[in-house]
């Protein structure tokens, strides 16, 4: 398979998924690792965890002293067999629309955010707001930028080309 973000550009972040949502393996697994083996440290990452695109599972197994749902729209099967946690299968839209219901202590984003919509984003991490205090966000690129009127960063952690920032919630003291 070629890298992601041509398979992205080749077919669509949906029909990748559609293709590739059995057998999807996150290439940056060590780097997702080794970032959260810092957050846990420096941030005491506990308790009820969200793993929101959750993939195959990298982030649900770096954290799995705590207690890890999933949610994917592509990849629910593989990554319960996996990590043998729920997945519920929404996609970003679904969230926008119909909220996550269920209220945890961190949601944690690894290589996703930025394929949110732009349009989407504000009403995203509203709905992310209504169900945490803390959103981690794990990206290869700067985007996106979740600082704003819902959550405010207030740590970063930057290992090879990829960042992991901890926002807070503003609004809502969940």
């Amino acid at each position: 398979m070629d890298a992601i973000i041509n398979e992205y550009k080749k077919h669509g972040v949906d029909a990748f998924y559609r293709i590739h949502g059995h057998d999807y393996e996150n290439p940056h697994i060590d780097i997702v690792e080794n970032l959260l083996k810092s957050a846990k440290e420096e941030w005491n990452i506990n308790g009820d965890i969200l793993d929101l695109c959750c993939g195959s599972g990298e982030v649900s197994h770096a954290l799995e002293d705590c207690n890890v749902d999933g949610i994917d729209p592509y990849t629910k099967e593989l990554y319960e067999a996996n990590t043998g946690n729920d997945c519920i299968r929404m996609t970003f839209k679904d969230i926008v629309e119909e909220g996550i219901g269920k209220r945890y202590d961190f949601v944690v984003c690894s290589y996703a955010m930025h394929l949110c919509e732009r349009s989407m984003l504000p009403m995203l991490l509203y709905r992310i707001c209504e169900v945490t205090g803390n959103l981690i966000v794990i990206t290869p690129h700067k985007k996106p930028d979740c600082n704003g009127d819902f959550f405010r960063e207030i740590s970063r952690i930057k290992k090879e080309r990829s960042t992991m920032v901890l926002y807070e919630n503003r609004i809502f003291n969940v």
